[in-house]
């Protein structure tokens, strides 16, 4: 069970495979046309990583508008089994220096490995 602000009225949920034999992940659509899915993770070890790296990133990279990305998506309820992979994935957008002292904090990580993760994140899903 899940509980996340998604930020518009979702229109439509299901339960699918992106690729033939891939994983299912739970895919839903917005009223305003938007396309997410929710990955459910298989190890203990990516859900700590990507919890880090969570925290680091709402940290190094505030949002433009000034809210705090936790208020945010826990606009109605308290987020609850989440971890929201749209701030995870910003990490490579972050300068050099930020994204090796989040790599540092990390279990002394260097930023190619970190990058390398979230990359495997996604194929496993997608392709």
């Amino acid at each position: 069970m899940v509980e996340y602000h998604v930020g518009d009225l979702v229109t439509s949920i299901g339960k699918t495979s992106l690729v033939p034999g891939g994983r299912e992940v739970i895919l839903y659509t917005t009223l305003l046309g938007s396309i997410g899915i929710m990955v459910p993770f298989v190890s203990k070890e990516d859900v700590r990583f990507f919890e880090q790296l969570e925290m680091h990133m709402r940290q190094e990279d505030p949002p433009l508008c000034g809210r705090d990305h936790l208020s945010y998506r826990s606009a109605y309820f308290p987020v609850k089994n989440v971890i929201d992979g749209d701030i995870c994935e910003r990490f490579n957008l972050l300068p050099l220096e930020k994204r090796r002292t989040i790599a540092d904090d990390m279990d002394e990580r260097t930023v190619s490995e970190v990058s390398k993760k979230m990359e495997d994140i996604r194929n496993r899903v997608a392709f």
